[in-house]
């Protein structure tokens, strides 16, 4: 997803929701979405983008290929479902203090600095970000907002403890020979490959924690050690925790 994304944005669009929203979306629209008009990777054509302000308090904005849609402000709902969406997942682990009651799989030691965790790094819309403003020229990012609304939350530094609450329900599966971590959050469904490590690591902790951004890449994040810790506690990335089958009773918020 690296590479500087051209946008053709309505200057109504600039108007209402200000240059520093303007300015992100470059960073929120990531190449491997699709455009919703002819169906083909946005990949590194121009894109164009529409606001859709459907009177709820949010406003979506939707990019599409320059030459299929032109730049518009629109006061209705977007015709998108969360089927339409697309996204990007990638499985990696990180170091973090875990309270010893967040879990059973914990209660193997006391809380100390040391205990690996599996993240399922998810980037939930490529080709979609939400937006609400909150007076002309102002807005703030709505995506991270609405997955705080259900359990998410900034974890911190790396050195805290963070409070990590039941967000959904995690699995694993087999796909041509490859084992596969998957979750769902709502109607939110993601998967990504995932190493035999992964796995096990999955299966030790009875669950895996979801990490949710709108501007990074997760296989970045995940491609060397370091990046995710840095990323960490920068209100970029919200963490939450999905159990696997017959283990979410066992679950507590730290």
């Amino acid at each position: 997803m690296a590479g500087v994304v051209v946008l053709d944005v309505a200057d109504e669009i600039r108007f209402r929701l200000g240059e520093p929203t303007v300015g992100a979306l470059s960073r929120r629209f990531g190449p491997g979405g699709r455009c919703l008009t002819c169906g083909r990777c946005l990949g590194a054509e121009p894109l164009s983008v529409r606001a859709y302000r459907d009177g709820q308090g949010v406003v979506t904005l939707i990019a599409y290929h320059a030459g299929c849609a032109a730049s518009a402000w629109l006061d209705v709902a977007p015709d998108v479902r969360p089927r339409d969406w697309t996204w990007a997942a990638a499985v990696t682990s990180v170091v973090l203090r875990l309270p010893g009651r967040w879990r059973r799989g914990w209660r193997l030691g006391r809380a100390v600095p040391g205990q690996l965790a599996p993240v399922l790094l998810v980037r939930p819309r490529l080709e979609i970000a939400r937006v609400r403003p909150v007076s002309l020229g102002e807005s703030v990012n709505a995506d991270l907002e609405w997955y705080a609304a259900r359990g998410f939350a900034d974890p911190g530094p790396p050195g805290r403890s963070p409070r990590v609450k039941v967000v959904g329900r995690a699995w694993t599966r087999m796909q041509e020979g490859c084992a596969v971590l998957c979750a769902d959050v709502g109607s939110d469904v993601w998967s990504a490959g995932a190493a035999r490590f992964d796995i096990g690591l999955v299966q030790a902790r009875g669950g895996v924690l979801i990490g949710v951004m709108c501007e990074r890449d997760p296989a970045w994040l995940a491609s060397r050690p370091g990046r995710l810790e840095q990323a960490l506690g920068n209100n970029e990335l919200l963490l939450g925790w999905a159990p696997l089958p017959g283990t979410a009773r066992e679950q507590r918020s730290a």
